[in-house]
């Protein structure tokens, strides 16, 4: 349980400024359809007759409560290769509480882990003035918005810190949502302005998607207190005595894992529309002159329609209702953890509606990009989440990043370095011929306690792309 509780909070009150934004590889020009999830209208920009993308995954954690101090590396970590001795006879992690370090500063706690697949997509563009573009993502993400210190140290602590018994902590507000989906994107872009080198470039992509797996817990209000299990001196309960929140599940991925027959089943309990759509000023007199460019852009418009069942709590009755922390033992999945919470609530209790809706992360973006004829180039990248904190949705954290590189037709090298969740990530990229690998966070993969590194997550991506015929010059 102590192992489940302190990595869980490391992984889970994570932001993801992650995600899905690859900045190694989103802000290249021979970046094809990777550069479409943050302007569509770049699809027209391609220097590229035709865009394949074969295969590119990216995961990332990163948060702003807890740092990494474990004796082995979150690489190691994920690669299987944690030293013998830091594991138990049985041959997992012995990971402890000591583990992770809590930055308190009275600042509520967001986070996310984010995991993205683009599957096969093509770009193609029709002569000098448009482009379109097929394009396939899978994305799975859990997010935590507004949680706040107290609760999250009580958590941490496995509810066992005797400094905390009997203080009431009232009115916490947080948001907590999952949802896994599957997408194909129609991206259309043209110029619809041209003259004396420079070029107004319009976009739009319009989203299908298929949603597996959602959970919410959207709370209003809570009211809590850490007290003294009465039936065991050695152990402490959290005894809840207001709620003001909203949970919604659905129960698809219980007992399925995702192979093709999951991914393509008729009987999905999600399905809903996204849009994106893009600006992009680009000034350049010729193909041997520096070239200007300037985005705008709104992502993921929309959002999933899901089949679950969801619960509507205002007032829990006279009696407080208490967890302890074997309640959530031997669970598996998200989706059990709500089931023991709605349970715990109201027994029986039938749902308030059978549907529920997920939002995307919309957000607004901004881009700047300065290019050599060389190759050497300079980009400004800052996303903005645009959804309301207590939205029923996932959110894009808000990102500044500045990224530096040399991009040329066979090689590509960057150096993003951003700001994220009030702390600096720097990362590194390179492409070689059709093959990407990078990391927006270098020193989250190899950060211990022993080298002083303190990361606040990860982040990883690697993929495989290529173009055909060229429609501009070096």
């Amino acid at each position: 349980m102590k192992y489940l509780l302190s990595l869980g909070l490391f992984l889970l009150l994570a932001t993801s400024g992650f995600t899905q934004n690859l900045l190694g590889i989103s802000t290249s020009r021979y970046g094809g359809t990777n550069r479409l999830y943050i302007n569509p209208a770049l699809a027209a920009d391609s220097p590229s007759k035709l865009y394949v993308n074969v295969f590119t995954g990216n995961g990332h954690v990163d948060n702003n409560y807890v740092r990494y101090q474990a004796p082995f590396s979150l690489l190691s970590l994920i690669a299987g290769t944690v030293p013998a001795q830091y594991k138990n006879a049985s041959g997992t992690i012995k990971f402890e509480k000591e583990y992770t370090q809590e930055t308190l500063n009275g600042r509520t706690k967001n986070g996310t882990i984010w995991g993205e697949i683009r599957g096969p997509s093509l770009l193609i563009r029709a002569g000098s003035g448009g482009a379109f573009a097929i394009t396939t993502r899978f994305r799975g993400v859990a997010q935590v918005v507004g949680a706040s210190e107290n609760l999250l140290s009580a958590v941490r602590a496995s509810l066992n810190d005797g400094a905390l018994y009997s203080i009431p902590s009232n009115d916490n507000k947080f948001n907590a949502n999952t949802n896994t989906y599957a997408e194909l994107g129609l991206t259309y872009a043209g110029t619809v302005m041209e003259g004396d080198g420079r070029r107004l470039l319009l976009g739009a992509t319009a989203k299908f998607l298929l949603g597996y797996n959602a959970q919410q817990l959207i709370n209003r209000g809570l009211n809590y207190r850490i007290i003294e299990d009465p039936a065991n001196a050695n152990s402490a309960l959290l005894e809840v005595n207001k709620l003001d929140a909203t949970f919604a599940y659905t129960t698809f991925l219980q007992n399925r894992s995702l192979t093709p027959s999951t991914l393509f089943s008729t009987s999905v309990p999600g399905r809903g529309l996204g849009f994106d759509l893009g600006l992009t000023y680009i000034d350049q007199y010729d193909a041997e002159s520096p070239k200007l460019q300037l985005g705008l852009a709104v992502t993921d418009i929309g959002g999933l329609t899901y089949q679950g069942q969801t619960y509507t709590y205002t007032n829990i009755g006279a009696n407080p209702v208490n967890f302890r922390s074997s309640d959530f033992n031997n669970l598996n999945g998200t989706g059990s953890i709500i089931e023991v919470i709605q349970n715990k609530l109201n027994t029986g209790r039938t749902p308030d509606s059978n549907t529920f809706r997920a939002g995307l992360p919309t957000s607004l973006n901004l881009t700047a990009d300065y290019q050599l004829p060389g190759g050497f180039g300079i980009n400004l990248t800052y996303l903005q989440d645009v959804r309301a904190v207590q939205a029923a949705s996932i959110h894009q954290p808000s990102l500044l990043a500045v990224t530096p590189r040399y991009d040329v037709r066979w090689l590509s090298l960057a150096l993003p370095v951003a700001y994220l969740n009030g702390g600096l990530t720097a990362g590194a990229s390179i492409r070689v011929g059709p093959g990407w690998l990078g990391t927006d966070n270098f020193l989250g993969l190899v950060g211990t306690k022993s080298n002083g590194i303190q990361p606040r997550g990860l982040d990883i991506y690697a993929g495989l792309a290529f173009g055909i015929g060229r429609l501009d010059e070096e």
